[in-house]
């Protein structure tokens, strides 16, 4: 009994060392997996970061590492499963062997347990000790994306050792058994016989030819729908009421995903079929070969290529869209706080002690001066063919103080404007507006741009002949953006009367100053908890409506506003928020990646055992081994190019689509990101050829098999 032990001990470690070399890419995925599981938990468990979620709940801190942590985990799961296939697919003919010289099925059984046992163990060690290494790089990065600056300790999280271990060790010890019953799972017969797979291929029939013709149609009409979302949709929902924006997104996911499938099914047998009557291209060099293997292969991984298009895309998108998100928020913030204190006439005293009290000489302040009026205009826009009407309350500002506002906060030149024309600033993203026609070709001057009644008798007619987003000072002054600010010259200006004056003041301080921890936790006070509030009221008097800003410190229903907004405070907010999503993000496309490319590389690989007579056939017959390298890199770049284009093009469309709706915000950081996970995939690519090749070359050199 000890000497079968033993012997069974022997012959497992001398398995495990005589499959290292395959068990390389295993192992080494296996590992990366762990690495970026513990570094999670160790992030979810530090203190310093259940510190900052107790600190920040809308972070939702915790839970989104949960949410990354179970993702990372049902990737490491499907992986282990897929890449078990790989191996039992390769080695069944090994088991048979050892079937035939008298091991028994137990034997075997525990062999190929105790064999998968060492090798995660091993790779869990290693998992580990390199999470262990790398969880302060990875709690330091995200630190940073977050703009936080604290000093990390180098900690080693035992609550993340032991959730890890239980974890992972737990699917090891489940692939160690489905590996241990394979052996009961087939018979011997099959065991020892190779596998055998007819590369007979039918001629595309008309039913063929209808779906991979109906593919390019679904596809394109799907891109079609998305570019024209904002003319479109607009026409629909006026028929069909809002319900069907969900139909109609629906409608471009569904033509994507079936005219996909057609493509893979259909359209790529159509192509490579036009290719044999192409005779020029057809018998030159080893393409007739790379055309009969593709057309088997695109054939029998049509639906795997297609899920690989779907997931890549998926990946691609929401990645791109993270990326195009925290480009708008910080857009957004630099718009809603141009600079680094705004507040109000109201709030002037108390800003004005506490500035007094820290001896603060700003580094520049400015004051403009904003009559509230009654204003009535319509702006032209895609969404709505009768127009968007502004009809309520809006402020008027001086042309001179417009200029020099917008010169300070956003470097912009100085605006021009003609006797009886206007700017206005509007709160609404300007892809769903049209903008004011200028006067010229046929426009004459007096028709040029758009009417604006004030409703005020003696002021002469208006013309709004631009239309702009970017607010002096900020939008959320101005009540979060509801209320319009109208531009005009100084000298119609002073003609406007108003029942109610706004002053806001804006005030730059320097770097020291925004250091100064007691003075911005001061502002910062004050700007959350102010003892009084503003409000926008509305009375009607004698059939016309007056509007006012009242300050009081009672709390009403009626709309507010903040009365003090600082600059740092909100920023490092919004970036904690956004760099903390963006980094979730980014590890879970990663996982992503990492599944799409294992899927392809694995299927390939696991293959690769068939096309070994295939292979020595052709070597035999005078093939040398550059034209067979060649040949399969060739064919392997196919398997992997046309997912991750046709990918890269759905996602395109849907990351332009939400950027519609986001007033197009830069799309540079988003490309970046895309453009990094696409040289990973491609890293996949060059691995995958790589092991194929030593895999179907090996037994050409030699007659053992592999």
């Amino acid at each position: 009994m000890e000497e079968a032990v033993s012997m069974l001990l022997h012959l497992t470690v001398r398995n495990a060392i005589n499959h290292a070399r395959d068990y390389a890419a295993y192992v080494i995925a296996c590992v990366a997996a762990i690495v970026v599981y513990f570094c999670f938990t160790s992030i979810q468990t530090a203190p310093i970061f259940r510190h900052l979620k107790m600190a920040g709940e809308s972070l939702a801190f915790g839970r989104m590492i949960q949410v990354a942590s179970l993702i990372i985990l049902l990737f490491a799961a499907f992986f282990l499963a897929y890449a078990n296939l790989f191996f039992i697919k390769r080695r069944r003919r090994e088991i048979g062997v050892l079937s035939v010289i008298g091991v028994t099925k137990f034997q075997i059984s525990l062999l190929f347990f105790f064999e998968s046992l060492i090798i995660g163990v091993i790779a869990l060690i290693i998992g580990l000790l390199f999470g262990i290494l790398f969880s302060k790089l990875f709690a330091m990065l995200l630190l940073r994306m977050m703009g936080i600056a604290v000093a990390m300790p180098f900690l080693i999280s035992w609550r993340a050792i032991e959730q890890t271990t239980f974890t992972f060790g737990g699917l090891f010890l489940l692939t160690g058994f489905l590996n241990s019953t394979m052996i009961y799972r087939y018979q011997l017969v099959t065991l020892l016989q190779p596998s055998a797979v007819s590369r007979k291929v039918r001629r595309p029939n008309w039913l063929t030819y209808l779906w991979g013709i109906i593919a390019p149609v679904l596809i394109i009409s799907g891109y079609y729908l998305a570019d024209q979302t904002l003319v479109l949709m607009p026409s629909l929902e006026r028929r069909y009421g809002f319900g069907i924006d969900l139909v109609y997104l629906l409608t471009i996911l569904l033509l994507e995903i079936f005219g996909t499938l057609a493509f893979f099914q259909a359209y790529t047998q159509i192509w490579l079929q036009l290719e044999r009557h192409w005779k020029r291209l057809y018998y030159r060099g080893t393409h007739l070969l790379n055309v009969t293997n593709l057309s088997f292969r695109f054939k029998k991984n049509a639906k795997m290529l297609w899920m690989i298009t779907i997931l890549s895309a998926v990946t691609i998108t929401a990645i791109g869209s993270a990326a195009m998100i925290y480009t708008h928020g910080q857009d957004t913030l630099r718009q809603n706080i141009p600079v680094d204190l705004v507040y109000t006439q109201s709030q002037k005293a108390a800003v004005d002690k506490i500035l007094t009290q820290y001896h603060v000489q700003p580094v520049s302040q400015t004051m403009s001066s904003f009559k509230l009026v009654d204003a009535r205009f319509k702006v032209n826009s895609p969404l709505n063919r009768e127009g968007i009407k502004m009809d309520g309350a809006a402020v008027v500002m001086p042309l001179s103080q417009y200029n020099q506002v917008m010169a300070q906060q956003f470097k912009l030149p100085a605006t021009k404007l003609k006797k009886n024309t206007v700017v206005t600033i509007i709160n609404l993203p300007l892809t769903m507006l049209k903008m004011p026609r200028r006067a010229g070709a046929g426009l004459p001057p007096k028709r040029a741009g758009i009417p604006l009644q004030l409703k005020q008798s003696g002021l002469s007619d208006f013309r709004i002949v631009h239309i702009r987003k970017l607010f002096p000072n900020g939008s959320d002054v101005f009540f979060d953006g509801n209320l319009n600010v109208i531009v005009a010259n100084d000298a119609e200006y002073q003609q406007v009367q108003a029942t109610s004056v706004d002053q806001i003041y804006a005030v730059q301080l320097s770097a020291a100053q925004q250091k100064q921890k007691r003075l911005m936790r001061d502002l910062f006070r004050l700007s959350q908890k102010p003892k009084q509030w503003d409000y926008l009221m509305t009375h009607k008097k004698a059939g016309q409506t007056h509007y006012e800003i009242k300050t009081t410190d009672q709390r009403l229903e009626e709309l507010s506003r903040y009365s003090v907004l600082l600059k740092k405070p909100n920023r490092d907010i919004a970036n904690a928020n956004f760099g903390f999503y963006m980094y979730v993000a980014i590890f879970i496309g990663l996982i992503f990646m990492l599944a799409t490319g294992s899927i392809i590389m694995l299927k390939q690989l696991s293959e690769a055992q068939e096309e070994i007579l295939q292979y020595k056939t052709l070597k035999k017959i005078g093939m040398s081994d550059g034209e067979i390298k060649r040949t399969i890199y060739f064919q392997i770049l196919m398997l992997f190019l046309l997912p991750i284009i046709l990918g890269s093009m759905h996602a395109f469309f849907a990351i332009r689509l939400l950027g519609l709706f986001l007033d197009n915000p830069g799309l540079q950081l988003a490309y970046i990101v895309c453009g990094l996970f696409i040289i990973i995939y491609f890293v996949f690519y060059l691995i995958t050829a790589n092991i194929y090749n030593r895999i179907v070359n090996a037994p050409l050199n030699s007659d053992v098999f592999y």
